[in-house]
């Protein structure tokens, strides 16, 4: 009898157990704030979502096997090219490439202006639920997550555009009035 019950004590600490790992593993939702650590950049500088308040920032997690990935990344750089790097910050982060394929895909990418981390154990993209690529979030310069989007399309992509130049564009005006008053 007592043997049963240390059995099914032990079965329901494990089941919590569980359950809290899987919650502290799920996605952050609008309006919370985000995992800060994304790695490091080429330069070997760590990438922290602190040090980028006060501009819009956006996180896609792709991988070198995701053609849908190998899609978006060259807009969003056309995007980060056109913006400059004042008030946007685009940071693309590489989920469980081996090393080769990272470095090849680094080579092909060396002229980008996006920022470009690794997450070679997949514990970034786990902080943010990834389950799926492409996978972005769209960072408000509050730090708060204000827009997320699986998946690639070119209608998608002109959304995710149009949403990234509303983000700016309501930061300008929030600035002007700061400024103003």
């Amino acid at each position: 009898m007592m043997r049963r019950w240390l059995l099914a004590a032990a079965l329901l600490l494990c089941a919590q157990g569980a359950m809290a790992a899987e919650a502290a593993l799920a996605a952050p939702k609008i309006g919370d704030t985000p995992p800060p650590l994304l790695g490091k950049d080429r330069d070997g500088k760590t990438v922290d979502l602190a040090a980028l308040r006060g501009k819009v920032v956006i996180v896609t997690f792709w991988a070198s096997w995701c053609h849908y990935c190998l899609k978006e990344l060259p807009a969003l750089n056309s995007v980060q090219e056109q913006s400059g790097d004042r008030f946007l910050k685009i940071i693309a982060v590489n989920v469980q490439d081996e090393m080769a394929d990272y470095r090849a895909m680094m080579k092909q990418m060396r002229d980008y202006k996006l920022a470009m981390t690794r997450d070679k154990n997949g514990d970034i993209a786990a902080g943010f639920g990834v389950k799926s690529y492409p996978n972005l979030w769209m960072i408000d310069p509050q730090g708060r997550i204000a827009g997320h989007h699986v998946g690639y399309g070119e209608d998608s992509l002109e959304a995710i555009i149009d949403e990234i130049k509303r983000l700016l564009t309501e930061e300008l005006a929030r600035q002007q009035t700061a400024a103003a008053g």
